[in-house]
């Protein structure tokens, strides 16, 4: 069992990951809005009464919502303080129509992860590498190759989320400790590429002993995504352990 000192237990931080920072904004945290795609993805509320359920059995989540959004064109900015937006591209030139109407002071996350988006990679990422001087945060799929990783890297990207949710067959994405193994070796992976690249760790963090747990391999900061359905282990980690701000 891995454990975190008392001293190094506090001002940890946080993010509450899409779509659940879409819903909450708390002082301690970073709210992740979206993923917003460039035009409009109606039936939210749809995929979600149809796919999100809880498996007793694997003890995990699935879900197939696909980015159902509002559009970028819905947002307002600027953000709220605490709030980061969270951008993902349908076809490859989507990029280009994001990256001409957000502004650039916007905090960013580029979530190239959902498990729907079936386009060949490198096609699918050709115009990302504009958004290098936003310094944005890169959201990982849990498939993710290295090499492909050390593309990213070698554009200019040093900020990494790792990582979304794990693909399957016919049950959507799946949540939860089944992530584990593909945080640790893409952290580990980036880590050594440049031990100052920033690594956020997400995927199964329900207490601080799976946030110590992603410590312990160099994770920088934590991203909360499942826990928010449980509201009290959800606020026990952010009330004792978020940066106050």
């Amino acid at each position: 069992m891995y454990t975190v000192l008392l001293k190094d237990a506090i001002n940890i931080m946080l993010y509450i990951s899409a779509p659940f920072g879409n819903y909450l904004y708390v002082r301690n945290a970073k709210s992740v809005l979206g993923s917003y795609t460039a035009e409009r993805r109606p039936g939210r509320t749809k995929a979600i009464l149809k796919t999100l359920r809880y498996s007793f059995k694997d003890k995990a989540w699935y879900n197939a919502l696909g980015l159902r959004n509002p559009g970028i064109k819905s947002l307002t900015f600027p953000l709220k303080s605490n709030q980061l937006l969270s951008i993902s591209a349908i076809e490859p030139n989507d990029w280009r129509r994001l990256y001409e109407i957000i502004p650039p002071e916007i905090p960013l996350e580029l979530n190239i992860s959902c498990p729907n988006i079936k386009k060949e990679y490198h096609a699918y990422i050709q115009d990302i590498p504009r958004f290098v001087e936003r310094n944005p945060i890169i959201k990982l799929g849990p498939l993710l190759t290295t090499g492909q990783i050390h593309d990213l890297y070698s554009m200019g990207f040093n900020k990494f989320h790792s990582c979304n949710a794990l693909p399957t067959l016919n049950r959507g994405a799946r949540s939860g400790d089944i992530l584990k193994p593909h945080v640790i070796m893409q952290i580990e992976f980036i880590k050594d590429l440049n031990d100052t690249n920033y690594c956020i760790a997400g995927g199964g963090i329900q207490n601080l002993e799976d946030i110590s747990y992603y410590k312990s391999y160099g994770a920088d900061a934590y991203s909360l995504g499942t826990v928010c359905f449980n509201p009290l282990k959800f606020r026990k980690i952010i009330n004792n352990y978020g940066v106050k701000s």
